[in-house]
């Protein structure tokens, strides 16, 4: 008896429109787009803050000729020491040069700090997910799922820095006070473009990475080198070490390009840009060549039994996020160790130049930036608050990605209960930030040690940056247990990120008093410099604590995963 095989027909694939493909239906670009939907409108309102803001700024407090003046006299006459502080100054005299002086490190280091996040993560996070193996079984090729991507992200930043160079060009259209404020289109473009090149090129360092390391890992990584990089090329010219390498950063490659002052260098943003793609090629490459979610294994000492995993929930979150801890100590930490190295310079310029102390004194009465704890509360502390808050962000998701992807389920068909998993899991997020602190302030500690001065005060002064995470971790906590895990880490870095704005914009815009204390870094005091405000320790301690009773209240009255 005869058997006739017949060849399976494929099931045609159906079409789906293009507008649905845009918006993430049958598209892996789509969807990476409609994913960053939510980091494009942060993005946008912060830098746009910065620059219209900043405008309004410039136009109320430097208004008249004389005003002028005196801010462009006053920046040309400014110490190396200030300069790696604040940047070259170039036209501050008007708008746009003002704009590019005084907010441009935080238009590098933020866009940057977004697209380290994005890259990181966009398929070793999914990879980690188990999301990925769904992607890859389809008849798509692996390149062409890393490239669509890595397209995805690159058409999310070009919508926000679209939006940014509207923002800058109506910044010079509502604020111009004096000839040479008005800021061109082309002016706008052309910043915006640099941004945006110089942000792509510190993610694309993550995602060269994320395929062989992880997604923490590479995130971890990729920061300290944007970060170091800023320190580096601020501080060559005041720590000598400094200048043999910092022309290998990107900053120093990009340095003349600042067109809101008058000044382009389109060579240099080209080099970024290849750089940039370069990178994207070598992570390409890197998941088209090996497994999907298998990394190389740094070797690390092996961990005691309580961090494995297998002693509850609280042994078993912290083991997770425990890598992504590391990576971000390891960041922080080298970003306060070159900050503490800065700082010696500094002391020691000033102790030899007791007028230029005296002016410091003056412009910045209330931190003492002549001891090496005043200086790094006031160049460092700031930004560790922003910088905490995203790391808190990051483990927040870490713990809810259990939830999201099924794995709790597993967990609570065990004795253990609803209430208890979401105050563990919420106490491991504190053990995971007590990581990143520990490990920071002892690189300050010894930083400031290696050159003979007291490392205790600014040392201990890191752990107040635990209090104010762990307060943002409890808000995560409580947000995912009364509205569902998808919501929490978004309202940490909104609660973060807002915290920031409210801080630095209340005084520059003369707000009233109790807007200003709505920030809660507002009431942590100078910590760097060993002036801790009890009340706002209690109330990071009362956030923390009361979000996870909520968090716990909230996870027995509602669906899991809902």
């Amino acid at each position: 008896m005869a058997v006739q095989m017949r060849r399976a027909i494929p099931a045609p694939t159906p079409h789906v429109p293009y507008a649905r493909r845009l918006y993430g239906l049958g598209s892996v670009f789509g969807k990476t787009v409609r994913d960053s939907r939510f980091a494009i409108l942060v993005v946008v309102g912060l830098l746009s803050s910065f620059v219209l803001v900043g405008g309004g700024t410039m136009a109320s407090t430097y208004g008249t000729p004389e005003t002028r003046s005196e801010l462009a006299s006053m920046s040309q006459s400014m110490p190396p020491i200030m300069r790696g502080l604040y940047g070259n100054p170039v036209n501050v005299g008007t708008l746009g040069g003002f704009l590019s002086w005084h907010y441009g490190a935080y238009f590098a280091l933020l866009a940057g700090l977004w697209s380290i996040l994005a890259l990181s993560s966009t398929l070793a996070g999914e990879a980690r997910r188990a999301s990925l193996d769904l992607v890859v079984a389809t008849p798509r090729s692996r390149r062409g799922i890393a490239l669509e991507k890595i397209g995805g992200h690159v058409a999310a930043l070009c919508v926000a820095m679209a939006l940014i160079a509207v923002a800058a060009w109506l910044s010079g259209a509502i604020w111009a006070r004096m000839p040479g404020d008005a800021i061109s289109p082309s002016a706008a473009i052309a910043f915006a473009v640099g941004v945006g090149f110089r942000a792509l090129v510190a993610g694309a360092v993550a995602f060269a990475i994320a395929p062989l390391l992880g997604r923490g890992a590479a995130a971890g990584i990729a920061g300290a080198v944007m970060l170091g990089g800023y320190v580096l090329f601020g501080y060559r010219t005041v720590v000598p070490a400094f200048d043999a390498i910092a022309g290998a950063t990107w900053f120093s490659w990009s340095a003349g390009h600042l067109p809101l002052a008058g000044q382009s260098d389109w060579s240099s943003i080209g080099l970024v840009a290849l750089i940039a793609a370069a990178l994207l090629a070598v992570g390409v490459e890197a998941f088209v060549r090996r497994d999907v979610g298998v990394t190389l294994a740094i070797p690390v000492p092996g961990l005691p039994r309580g961090l494995l995993g297998l002693r509850g929930p609280v042994g078993r979150t912290f083991g997770d996020l425990l890598p992504v801890a590391l990576a971000w100590a390891v960041g922080l930490s080298l970003y306060g160790a070159l900050m503490a190295a800065a700082s010696r310079a500094l002391v020691d310029a000033l102790a030899a130049s007791p007028g230029l102390a005296a002016a410091f004194r003056t412009i910045i009465p209330d931190v003492d930036i002549t001891t090496t704890a005043g200086f790094l509360q006031l160049a460092f502390a700031d930004i560790g608050f922003v910088l905490v808050g995203l790391a808190a962000a990051t483990f927040i998701a870490g713990r809810s990605s259990d939830e999201l992807a099924g794995r709790l389920e597993l967990q609570l068909a065990t004795p253990l209960t609803r209430a208890r998993w979401a105050a563990a899991s919420g106490a491991a997020v504190w053990l995971a930030l007590a990581v990143v602190t520990g490990v920071l302030g002892a690189s300050i500690a010894m930083g400031i040690a290696s050159f003979g001065e007291d490392p205790v005060r600014p040392a201990v002064g890191t752990f107040v940056l635990l209090f104010y995470g762990a307060a943002l971790a409890g808000i995560g906590v409580g947000v995912a247990g009364l509205f569902g895990p998808s919501l929490a880490a978004p309202a940490v870095v909104a609660v973060a990120i807002g915290t920031f704005l409210v801080d630095l914009f209340a005084p520059i815009l003369r707000l009233p008093d109790w807007v200003g204390q709505l920030a809660l870094t507002a009431h942590l005091g100078q910590p760097m410099t060993g002036a801790w405000d009890g009340l706002g320790l209690i109330a990071c301690a009362a956030l923390a604590v009361g979000g996870l009773v909520v968090g716990a209240w909230g996870m027995c009255r509602r669906d899991v995963g809902g």
